[in-house]
């Protein structure tokens, strides 16, 4: 549950400001109450004079303005008075958007505060913001930070300054004070660790129990799933069209039909199934009849000759042919044809084909790679070109190259997304687990609900989205 306000902090001192509730001067930019020098307005307002503080440290990074100097004015008028304020409640009131933090890039491309940076327009706010991104790597590792660098910039934090808006919605006064730690103590680690172990628990989900239209019950999905990804990644191969797997689950789950023959949309995908097991075998595929019985007493005989039958497979009912057949149950029909799935795995032409695959993706692994290498070398130039750009005089740039530097580089970055995309699209005939953690796999599979749905299976087979 997130903190409650504490209605009494009493001081703190938290990177070299002392926060005081009673005591201390609200800046109209950050809205803290600090302690810090702060300069009051000295114009006369509509009910009596302004009481607008700024504190030395917003003035200056967002107005380029001494607050010294400002208080030895006699008649020193605020930013707000004078209708520049851009602190994000006055710029709302204008109607405009809220800059967020802009001093380090208003520094970092030559200007003097984020007052001088925001009169250059637009344009040149978005290049000194494209000028001071950090690479997506470097992000991550800010990001996840490091915990002893964290805390030992707490001694360079007196003699640094911030920027005004970097507490906008944040009132440190709010929370109780406590101590900085400069050192991290042993075992720390070790305890918050343990108490996240506790604490988070993985939702349970819903069970499966329809996959592409077809009700299954919850210990069939897996298969059902299984013959559905094994369909879409050899579909070429066996002449699948698109529905046909769907309706094939739909027609073996759909319970037993009237009628003494098998539905053809069965029936075709079996024979295509043992017709390429045959050839590799050296035997002459048999111009099997949907109709008849021979290509399901066919299957049983492979059946009976696997290595690893299993028990489930039903042998008696597929000697018996049609009448045998649509005697099993949904469950076994799964069973009969994702082991004519399997078996096609072995012969040569799958097997070539999965080389095949292999080599094509590690080619576009290395190609997307070259892709991201040749982006990130063009993306530096353009970056140099355009802070050159920028470090001209105002009257020497030239707007159209800014906007053109800009649009280039936002163009790389696509491209670069693009190419990361590319490096992904390795081991396309193999589908792995997004993740595995103590006998539980997470799958999230391309067919499956359009990639919007991670299945989670247990070692009891179940398997839950």
């Amino acid at each position: 549950a997130p903190r409650k306000r504490n209605p009494c902090p009493g001081i703190r001192a938290v990177g070299g400001r002392i926060y005081d509730p009673e005591n201390g001067k609200t800046c109209h930019q950050c809205r803290q109450k600090t302690t810090d020098f702060a300069v009051a307005c000295k114009q006369p307002g509509e009910k009596g004079p302004c009481s607008t503080h700024f504190c030395h440290t917003c003035l200056f990074n967002r107005y380029g303005e001494n607050a010294k100097q400002a208080a030895r004015k006699a008649r020193w008028a605020c930013p707000k008075c004078r209708g520049i304020c851009n602190c994000s409640f006055c710029r709302k009131k204008r109607g405009e958007t809220p800059t967020g933090i802009l001093a380090h890039a208003a520094k970092a491309t030559g200007h003097s505060s984020v007052h001088e940076l925001l009169k250059q327009g637009s344009d040149m706010v978005a290049a000194a913001q494209t000028l001071t991104s950090l690479p997506a790597k470097i992000k991550k590792e800010q990001k996840e930070g490091n915990r002893k660098r964290a805390l030992e910039t707490d001694d360079d934090a007196d003699g640094s300054v911030v920027d005004g808006d970097e507490n906008v919605g944040t009132d440190l006064n709010a929370f109780p004070s406590s101590p900085a730690n400069k050192k991290l103590k042993k075992g720390t680690s070790d305890e918050s660790t343990d108490l996240l172990k506790t604490k988070l628990e993985l939702p349970r989900g819903t069970l499966v129990t329809n996959v592409v239209g077809a009700k299954l019950e919850a210990d069939d999905v897996g298969s059902a799933i299984q013959f559905y990804e094994f369909c879409r990644t050899f579909a070429e191969v066996f002449q699948i069209k698109k529905g046909q797997p769907e309706k094939v689950l739909q027609v073996i789950t759909g319970g037993s039909r009237k009628g003494r023959v098998v539905p053809a949309v069965v029936a075709d995908l079996h024979i295509s199934l043992l017709s390429l097991i045959q050839e590799d075998r050296g035997e002459n595929p048999l111009d099997y009849s949907r109709d008849g019985d021979a290509w399901i007493t066919e299957t049983g005989k492979y059946i009976s000759e696997s290595t690893v039958i299993s028990k489930e497979l039903p042998l008696d009912c597929l000697n018996q042919g049609v009448s045998g057949y649509k005697k099993l149950s949904p469950s076994l029909k799964l069973h009969v044809l994702n082991f004519l799935c399997d078996e096609t795995l072995s012969t040569g032409t799958l097997r070539g084909l999965i080389v095949k695959q292999d080599e094509g993706a590690t080619e576009r692994k290395v190609a997307a790679r070259e892709k991201i290498r040749a982006a990130k070398e063009k993306e530096k130039e353009l970056k140099e070109r355009l802070k050159n750009e920028m470090d001209k005089s105002m009257f020497l740039r030239k707007g159209e190259e800014i906007k053109s530097l800009i649009s280039q580089i936002k163009e790389l970055n696509e491209d670069k997304e693009a190419a990361v995309d590319d490096e992904k699209l390795g081991d396309l005939l193999r589908t792995k687990p997004v993740r595995k953690d103590k006998g539980v796999a997470y799958w999230k599979f391309d067919g499956y609900y359009k990639k919007t749905s991670i299945m989670r299976q247990g070692s009891s087979e179940v398997i839950m989205q």
